[in-house]
């Protein structure tokens, strides 16, 4: 049976805190977050990650541990590393305060 989850960040709302960051980001996506320049990148990037990772736990009915979870862009889509998870569809979009994810388990 497939499942759903989906998950809605308003921005604004996002902190940019390294000790909240560790908590959930994944060393990767840490290091890529570092690199952009604008506050309004990191704060799409890490809405988008947290919306992402909210949606994916919402898809499994399950608890897991945020930062062991590394979202990674391939071919301009993203997809979860984690062999783990490389059957469940990920979407990240972003409108102007809000940002959206949706995970899809087939």
């Amino acid at each position: 049976m497939a499942k759903i989850g989906i998950d809605i960040v308003e921005n604004k709302r996002i902190n940019l805190n390294d000790k909240f960051l560790k908590k959930f980001l994944h060393e990767s996506e840490f290091i890529l977050l570092n690199k952009l320049q604008s506050q309004e990148a990191k704060t799409q990037f890490v809405a988008g990650r947290w919306a992402a990772k909210e949606a994916l736990i919402k898809c499994l009915e399950k608890k897991i541990v945020l930062n062991s979870i590394n979202i990674i862009y391939d071919n301009e889509k993203p997809i979860i590393e984690n062999q783990e998870y490389r059957n469940i569809e990920i979407s990240i979009s972003h409108e102007q305060n809000y940002s959206v994810a949706v995970a899809l388990n087939l």
